[in-house]
């Protein structure tokens, strides 16, 4: 086991400590409070220690890659090549050449496609054009999206080339037979098998600018396209949480309703000690949960006791291993929302992405305005492999 792993466990053992000391009824004795402050040094040396560790490690496996020719190779063809140059070739309907060529050949995509890596590899601020564009032209602002839960939950995304994707799982898990003392005989359990194929679907966002606009402002063609990608991943998000194959989508995880409003105390047994089951989840903090802005509304004005400043938010964000609320969670209906907790972080759904996005230049359709308008494409699927990992737990809120 490595460094950091154990460390983590260490950590992960404090919390759960702190969660107990926390919880106790009336008035803290002196050795709790002797205990609590010991165990916070503690947590704070863990976690130091923690990153130092992580960090040793990715530097460790950094140099191993290293030792990759391939790896070398791919990685300098990567920091070489430009979205940029990447995006004019697909305007002016001609091939790439130079680094973003051997790209595309090397990943088999077409010169209009992005590579996922590329996107990855380079961090911009974009925005639409300016009303007044100078040479102290300032970094361009993102646009604003709902945030992303994929990663937070753990959902797999992983990148995969032409054809399906296939995910085999197993789906039984082995008899221990004994213990013997004697020569008794042990069965044997017969191993099962369910193979996901996932077909791609695509996600397409499109939108146009002003030719005019192109030519004022420098960069305006790279803004647009990185505005579209991270909508197609806002998209992507929205398809973990409420898609078809979705988490809080009819019947693909079971339902557990609630038939009175949800108070503290059914908010901290729902959304995190009655879901401790010590297979997917061994603490509380193993859990974290997703809700949307009604339940998180109400789980921040409902509080501990008359005299206290705990609202139910602020002792799952603690306890737990987060707490995050999405915009794609659907809508409070006749008082009553779904929302979704994670126990543990196996692989228990997936959401491959095809490699590159597509875009598509459309200088036609509106010429006559002087538009151009940029289409980007985006293949991915959504699959639950394992229903397990998460539950999908309702909050009454009036």
């Amino acid at each position: 086991m490595l460094a950091s792993q154990k460390l983590a466990i260490r950590a992960s053992e404090i919390r759960t400590k702190l969660a107990e000391l926390a919880g106790v009824e009336g008035a803290l004795g002196d050795e709790q409070r002797a205990e609590i402050a010991k165990l916070r040094v503690e947590y704070q040396d863990v976690e130091v220690r923690y990153q130092a560790a992580a960090t040793a490690e990715d530097v460790k496996e950094t140099k191993s890659d290293e030792t990759s020719p391939e790896a070398n190779e791919y990685r300098a063809l990567i920091d070489k090549a430009e979205l940029g140059s990447i995006f004019a070739a697909t305007l002016e309907h001609r091939m790439t050449d130079g680094a973003e060529a051997e790209l595309h050949t090397h990943l088999k995509i077409g010169p209009n496609q992005i590579p996922l890596d590329l996107l990855r590899s380079e961090e911009r601020a974009v925005t639409p054009a300016p009303g007044s564009v100078g040479a102290s032209e300032q970094p361009v602002i993102s646009a604003v999206f709902a945030n992303s839960v994929g990663s937070f939950l753990g959902v797999d995304q992983p990148t995969v080339g032409a054809g399906d994707a296939v995910f085999p799982v197993i789906t039984s898990r082995a008899t221990v037979a004994g213990p013997f003392t004697g020569s008794d005989e042990a069965g044997e359990t017969t191993g099962a098998f369910e193979a996901e194929l996932l077909k791609p679907e695509r996600l397409q966002a499109s939108y146009f600018y002003k030719r005019t606009d192109s030519a004022r402002f420098r960069g305006m063609s790279s803004a647009l396209r990185d505005n579209l990608s991270m909508a197609l991943g806002d998209a992507l998000d929205k398809e973990i949480v409420s898609g078809t194959d979705g988490l809080l989508t009819g019947t693909n995880l079971a339902n557990n309703n609630v038939s009175a409003i949800t108070s503290y105390d059914l908010f901290l047994a729902q959304f995190a000690f009655a879901r401790v089951d010590g297979r997917y989840a061994g603490s509380v903090a193993d859990l974290r949960s997703v809700m949307g802005s009604g339940s998180y509304a109400r789980a921040g004005a409902v509080y501990r006791g008359n005299a206290s400043d705990r609202t139910a938010a602020s002792e799952l964000d603690r306890l737990s291993g987060g707490l995050r609320v999405s915009a794609h969670v659907p809508a409070v209906a006749s008082s009553k929302q779904n929302n979704i907790v994670r126990l543990g972080m196996r692989r228990d759904m997936v959401s491959p992405i095809w490699e590159g996005v597509t875009l598509i230049p459309d200088e036609v359709t509106q010429a006559k305005k002087g538009e151009i308008v940029i289409t980007a494409v985006l293949l991915h699927a959504v699959k639950i492999i394992r229903e397990e990992g998460f539950y999908k737990q309702q909050v009454q809120t009036a």
